[in-house]
């Protein structure tokens, strides 16, 4: 009997990874893609036992770390971009690449109420994270 495993891919959709090249992201075939809410849902670490405690009363941070790459640069600004393959509109997403370990962080871009078309929100092509 052969053995089974099940195999994860956090990229998009391979037509969306692949239109990437044309959109100005370096090698987006051959490097690392996160979805952005796995990357937000980990906790951060906190420090646990007295020996942690007290490390940190002795030497404190001045301001705690947020979240950052997995190559510890921090995390890039998303812009929205728009796919369409063959005149069909396949959908927006959020995208932005790692300046150091080029890393391509997504997320599926949400579309807006109609409010925001009455001008009551204004949307920015960018989101930091």
């Amino acid at each position: 009997m052969a053995d089974q495993f099940d195999v994860y891919c956090e990229a998009p959709p391979y037509a969306v990874v692949r239109a990437c090249e044309k959109g100005g992201f370096r090698s987006p075939l051959g490097v690392r893609w996160r979805h952005v809410v796995n990357v937000l849902a980990v906790p951060e670490c906190r420090v646990k036992g007295i020996w942690g405690r007290m490390r940190q009363w002795l030497f404190p941070r001045s301001k705690p770390k947020g979240k950052t790459c997995s190559c510890g640069h921090s995390l890039p600004a998303l812009r929205k971009y728009g796919f369409t393959f063959l005149s069909k509109k396949v959908g927006d997403y959020l995208l932005g690449q790692c300046a150091r370990c080029r890393t391509i962080y997504w997320d599926v871009a949400l579309p807006l109420p109609d409010w925001n078309d009455k001008g009551v929100l204004k949307f920015t092509d960018s989101l930091e994270i």
